[in-house]
C-alpha cells in the first residue's frame, strides 16, 4: 500500500493528453504563450529568492517553481495573476522548507527587481521611499528606496493580495507542501552510474573513490558530473517535467544528461535501467518499491532538457535525444 506522502506526490503526475488540456488552454491560451508564461515566472521566483534577504534555499526555490505549476493544473492563467500566485507560491515554499521570510521582504523585493526595459532604471511599482533631510536641511537620498513602509497603501494592498492567493494556493494544493526533488535521490543514483562504467571501453574516470562505487565521497571528475547534474535537476523546475516524472526518474535523467554530456562510457541505458531499478527494490524496497525507472523516461527527460538549453541558447528542437 502507498504512504500518504507517495499518494500526494503521484497525485500530482499528469498523462501528455491532460498536460495539452490544461485549465489555461480550455480558456484559450496558446500552448507557447502557457509555455513562455511557466517559464518566466519560475525565473521571477529564482530571481526573487536570490535577491530577498537572507536569501531563500535553493530547495525552497525550487518547491515554489512546482507549486506554481501544480497551481495553474487547476487554475487558469487566463484567470488568475501569474505573476502574484509566482510569488505566494515562493512564500508557502519557504514556509515549508524552514526558512521563512516575513511577507514584507517578498514585497521589498518585487519593487526592486521591477525594471523599465527600456531605460534599465528601477520603476518601484509600488512606491518608493521618499528622501529625507540631514540636519543641514539637505536631501538625502535614500540607500533602500524599496523599502516603502508598511503603513502604505500600495504595501497593504500588495500584502493582503498575497495573503489572499495563499489562501487560494493552499486551498488548491490540498495543504500538501511536501515536494520530492530529484536532488534526494542523486547520492544512491550516482554511485549506482559509477559501477556501470565500460572500462571495456576505456573508461578510466571514477565518479567516487571506491572501486565498487559505495563510497560517498567523490573524485574531481565526479563533483564535476555532480555540479552539472545538480544544476540540470534545478533547471527543470523551469518546465513541466515535475508534472511529468517522478523525483528519481528526473534523477537519473539529470546525472545520466551530465555523464553524455562529459562523454563518460558507460552500460547500454536499458540495461542500466534495468539494473538500477532492481537494485534500488531489493536494497531499500521500502522507499522503491513501486518505482521503475525505463530507458525511454529517462531518454525523455534528457530530451526536455536539451530543449531547454536549445531554446536559452535561441535555436529551436533538441539538440539529441539523451540516449
Amino acid at each position: 500500500m502507498e504512504t500518504p506522502a507517495e499518494a500526494s506526490q503521484k497525485a500530482w503526475l499528469f498523462t501528455p493528453e491532460q498536460l495539452q488540456a490544461t485549465p489555461s488552454r480550455q480558456d484559450g491560451m496558446d500552448p507557447a504563450q502557457e509555455k513562455s508564461t511557466r517559464k518566466s515566472i519560475c525565473k521571477l521566483i529564482a530571481e526573487v529568492g536570490q535577491h530577498i534577504r537572507p536569501k531563500a534555499s535553493v530547495t525552497a526555490v525550487n518547491s515554489g517553481k512546482v507549486f506554481f505549476h501544480r497551481v495553474f493544473m487547476v487554475q487558469s492563467l487566463q484567470k488568475q495573476n501569474p505573476k502574484l500566485v509566482g510569488i505566494t507560491c515562493l512564500f508557502l515554499a519557504c514556509k515549508s522548507e524552514e526558512c521563512p521570510r516575513h511577507v514584507k521582504y517578498f514585497i521589498w523585493t518585487l519593487n526592486m527587481l521591477d525594471v523599465d526595459m527600456e531605460t534599465g532604471q528601477r520603476t518601484f511599482p509600488f512606491g518608493r521611499k521618499p528622501d529625507e533631510r540631514n540636519e543641514k536641511g539637505e536631501l538625502v537620498q535614500q540607500k533602500r528606496p524599496w523599502e516603502i513602509t508598511e503603513e502604505s497603501e500600495e504595501f497593504q494592498t500588495c500584502r493582503d493580495n498575497i495573503l489572499a492567493c495563499e489562501r487560494i494556493c493552499l486551498h488548491v494544493l490540498g495543504f500538501e507542501l511536501n515536494v520530492e526533488h530529484p536532488v534526494e535521490h542523486m547520492l544512491r543514483f550516482f554511485c549506482f552510474f559509477d559501477k556501470v562504467r565500460r572500462e571495456d571501453k576505456g573508461e578510466t574516470r571514477r565518479l567516487t573513490t571506491q572501486e565498487d562505487g559505495s563510497l560517498t565521497k567523490r573524485t574531481s571528475f565526479g563533483d564535476e558530473v555532480w555540479i552539472m547534474a545538480t544544476a540540470m535537476a534545478n533547471d527543470s523546475t523551469s518546465t513541466t517535467l515535475c508534472l511529468q516524472y517522478e523525483a528519481g526518474v528526473l534523477a537519473a535523467g539529470c546525472i545520466h544528461l551530465a555523464l553524455k554530456t562529459k562523454k563518460f562510457q558507460m552500460a547500454k541505458l536499458s540495461k542500466a535501467m534495468d539494473k538500477l531499478t532492481k537494485e534500488l527494490q531489493e536494497t531499500d524496497p521500502d522507499k522503491y518499491k513501486r518505482l521503475c525507472i525505463t530507458e525511454e523516461e529517462v531518454k525523455d527527460v534528457c530530451s526536455q532538457l536539451l530543449d531547454l538549453y536549445d531554446e536559452a541558447n535561441g535555436t529551436q528542437g533538441a539538440a539529441g535525444d539523451g540516449g
